[in-house]
């Protein structure tokens, strides 16, 4: 038996609540009620791929600790290996202390002791479930350092952790046995995929230095600071999809706490700004059309329009078939080299944070029969 998990996205708390340890209980219990016994169900092994953005380096505060604030040149995910903060930290050491406060996060240890249990009652039926991880956008860094694969080898409870020291977590897989293809799927997506998993893509900035960098200057506000209300909510931020919606779940925060519009526009209008001044974005001005462009017109507009006309201007249909397009996976499964030489039948992706499954192709075999070819989105 095969089973796909990703986006569910388990941070150091510092950006926004950790998923529910429940949801991963629950998980947990449909898994035993599939299994069930293993004579009649005829399982006798099971695989959990986890398919991505489980760990989330990328979404948290660490990053603009005040001994990183260095307004030209802060570490981030595309620094170099000799770029240090004011303190002497580089990228490493950064990615080494927030993977140490993910797995040391209280909420994330109960939610993978779930998986822990599942396994421990699975094998006293005689069934084997076995963890395997892939990596998508959110978590890439962790693939870079032998440290870091290690300490989440050893957090899964992988059988020989110090194996990761010296091998990468694959960024795709195909599962012969099972005839099935899958990847995380920012592969297809030129916000957070720019020809390398291996390197920073203009999602990172998004992420730290507008949706992380938000909530955390409302916070530092003299004014906006004292509700811890307003705060938390806003640190919610990063799970608003798609983008487009970002400015009007602003709006949506502010309509909960009157007297704080004006204040919050201007926070985020002057963040606008200045992200798009930083060096490492202003170089990808060569990407687009279509999803860059729009993106950069969604942030430009909430500086110079009302959040109400730029609710109408973004809910326009052209603007929604455009974004619609460029989250439609279901063309690049089709495309895949396996599912097209027919070395399997099921496409698998995650990263859109949507559920889907819908069928490709219908290719006929002797006999009179055929072979359905599916692709599946696990959502989030």
């Amino acid at each position: 038996m095969l089973v796909f998990l990703s986006d569910v996205h388990l941070t150091d708390g510092s950006s926004g609540t950790t998923i529910d340890p429940r949801a991963f209980n629950k998980f947990c219990r449909i898994l035993e009620d599939v299994v069930g016994e293993p004579r009649e169900s005829n399982i006798k092994h099971l695989e959990i791929a986890l398919l991505g953005d489980i760990f989330d380096v990328i979404r948290s505060d660490l990053w603009l600790r005040k001994e990183n604030d260095a307004p030209q040149k802060p570490i981030r995910p595309w620094s170099t290996a000799t770029d240090t903060d004011r303190s002497g930290w580089n990228l490493q050491r950064y990615t080494e202390e927030i993977v140490d406060k993910i797995i040391n996060q209280p909420r994330n240890i109960k939610a993978i002791g779930y998986i822990r249990e599942f396994q421990e009652h699975c094998a006293k039926l005689g069934v084997n479930v076995e963890l395997s991880y892939l990596t998508g956008n959110h978590d890439w860094l962790i693939n870079r350092y032998a440290s870091t694969r290690q300490k989440i080898a050893q957090f899964l409870g992988m059988p020989d952790p110090r194996f990761y020291a010296q091998n990468s977590f694959p960024y795709d897989r195909v599962f012969e046995s099972y005839r099935v293809m899958a990847r995380h799927g920012d592969y297809y997506d030129e916000f957070n995929y720019e020809g390398d998993r291996d390197a920073s893509s203009l999602g990172d900035a998004i992420v730290i230095d507008l949706l992380n960098k938000f909530p955390k200057t409302v916070e530092d506000d003299p004014l906006l600071g004292k509700d811890k209300d307003l705060v938390n909510k806003l640190k919610e931020i990063d799970n608003v999809r798609p983008l487009l919606e970002i400015p009007a779940w602003i709006q949506g925060v502010c309509n909960y706490t009157p007297g704080v519009e004006q204040r919050v526009h201007a926070i985020w209008n002057d963040l606008v700004d200045k992200f798009f001044k930083i060096k490492f974005v202003k170089d990808h001005d060569r990407l687009g059309p279509d999803t860059v462009d729009f993106l950069e017109m969604a942030m430009r507009l909430s500086s110079g329009f009302s959040f109400g006309k730029l609710q109408e201007i973004l809910g326009h249909w052209v603007v929604r078939s455009l974004y619609r397009k460029s989250d439609d996976y279901r063309r690049f499964a089709y495309n895949e080299a396996a599912l097209k030489n027919n070395l399997v039948r099921y496409v698998v992706y995650g990263h859109t944070h949507h559920t889907e499954q819908i069928p490709l192709d219908i290719v006929p075999i002797p006999r009179n029969d055929v072979i359905e070819k599916v692709y599946f989105n696990t959502g989030t």
